[in-house]
């Protein structure tokens, strides 16, 4: 009897620390979350890293071109974080022309029709449940700006 209580004891054991491996690596205990400020510094790091892999991949000591402060391209770079209840999405003007980026719908929401570009002026739709809204995306002075036509709960 001793056998099978060793023989579970060892296979509990066993698959505790296939779990802890699979779903981070290590047995230690669960880390804190990181703050907004840490989010955002690891954010800005890792852009710096790309960007000097892009300009030197032999050396990482030469001079190489900074990404701006923000995570996300601001009108001097030409792109914009837009969108509203149903979800946002970043335009970015090349020119006259604007292209969608990236979209992520918010909860309960899904992208319906993206028209990713580029074109003078672009369409991005989010559905959810009871309402959808529909942006239309267009370049004014170098920068993107929208219209919505939210069609509300008439159904």
């Amino acid at each position: 009897m001793a056998g099978w209580v060793t023989f579970a004891a060892v296979a509990v054991a066993a698959g505790i620390g296939a779990v802890a491996l699979a779903s981070g690596g290590s047995l230690a205990g669960p880390e804190q979350p990181m703050s907004d400020e840490d989010v955002l510094a690891s954010l800005e790091e890792a852009g710096e890293d790309a960007s000097e892999d892009a300009a030197s991949p032999s050396s990482s000591d030469s001079p190489t071109a900074t990404p701006s402060s923000s995570a996300t391209p601001t009108a001097e770079d030409g792109g914009r974080v837009l969108g509203g209840p149903g979800g946002t999405f970043l335009a970015v003007c090349e020119g006259d022309l604007v292209r969608i980026e990236w979209w992520t719908p918010a909860q309960g929401w899904n992208a319906a029709n993206v028209d990713q570009g580029p074109a003078a002026s672009l369409e991005i739709e989010f559905e959810g449940a009871d309402d959808e809204v529909e942006y239309t995306v267009a370049c004014v002075g170098g920068v993107p700006e929208t219209g919505s036509d939210d069609d509300g709960d008439d159904g």
